[in-house]
């Protein structure tokens, strides 16, 4: 990698990527590049035609083998974006999806909906804390809860609170179990893949945290539980849960909410990729 500008370098670390079959290569590599050199999008694009900083390539190299094994972009940056803000990552935590933010806007377009000025919001299996903090964010005025079983997931999930200043109230714990009172909305992105279908999963899912994404044989097996205490644990009128679901399960995550909240309505509702 020596001698090479910005340019060619970026050019070079992509076909390294795209050998091994690393999806968006480009990207990744202006990421990587970025990140070794300390740089912004702006001063990389500003110094395509420079000569590459020759004493960080060591590192370079280091974080191009790191992805080269698979390991997911975001923990390499330790970063990830979500609901516009940038959230620190590491192995301790699932990384946050953009499909998750649906369960954010969800909440705040039913709080706004019925007027409710001061809500208590619960976040179950916070991981990272990014639709906790995201919510707290969005919506000053409202007491927002966040549990976790994992104490090295609570971590970073109050590391990314203080980080961006939001209120939430953390507590480890399994599912509701810790949580005192009632709420007016529950919002949980659970563990949901078929343990079976998890090896055949891309390499750099399967890096993460496996408690956060095993649902048990069916998919079901933290959902169930959760919605039996969600159930409990909301307020009796004027309240909603959003539960992140996988299309595979949604029958019988669906049959499973009807048969716990039968005097609800009960309804899935598509992500932001249309899932």
């Amino acid at each position: 990698m020596t001698n090479k500008t910005v340019s060619t370098l970026i050019k070079a670390v992509t076909a390294q990527l795209s050998a091994v079959g690393i999806e968006d290569p480009a990207i990744n590599a202006r990421l990587l590049i970025r990140q070794a050199f300390g740089w912004s999008a702006t001063h990389q694009l500003n110094n395509l035609s420079k000569s590459a900083p020759t004493d960080q390539l060591p590192l370079l190299e280091s974080l191009v083998k790191r992805r080269k094994n698979r390991e997911p972009l975001s923990y390499i940056t330790g970063k990830a974006e979500f609901f516009k803000r940038q959230f620190s990552v590491d192995e301790r935590v699932l990384i946050p999806r953009p499909e998750s933010e649906q369960l954010v806007a969800q909440t705040i377009n039913y709080v706004r909906k019925l007027g409710i000025e001061h809500p208590r919001i619960a976040d179950i299996g916070t991981g990272s804390g990014a639709i906790a903090i995201s919510i707290a964010l969005e919506m000053p005025s409202a007491e927002v809860f966040a549990t976790d079983i994992s104490s090295e997931a609570l971590k970073v999930a109050q590391m990314n609170a203080h980080k961006l200043g939001a209120e939430v109230e953390f507590t480890q714990g399994n599912l509701m179990g810790t949580l005192q009172g009632k709420f007016d909305l529950i919002v949980s992105n659970p563990p949901y893949i078929q343990s079976q279908v998890i090896k055949s999963l891309e390499p750099e899912v399967r890096r993460e945290p496996r408690i956060a994404l095993d649902g048990g044989p069916n998919g079901t097996e933290v959902i169930s539980p959760l919605l039996e205490e969600i159930r409990k644990k909301l307020k009796p009128s004027y309240s909603a849960a959003y539960v992140e679901i996988d299309p595979p399960i949604a029958d019988i995550a669906l049959k499973t909410a009807q048969a716990k909240f039968s005097y609800a309505e009960v309804s899935i509702l598509t992500d932001l990729a249309g899932l």
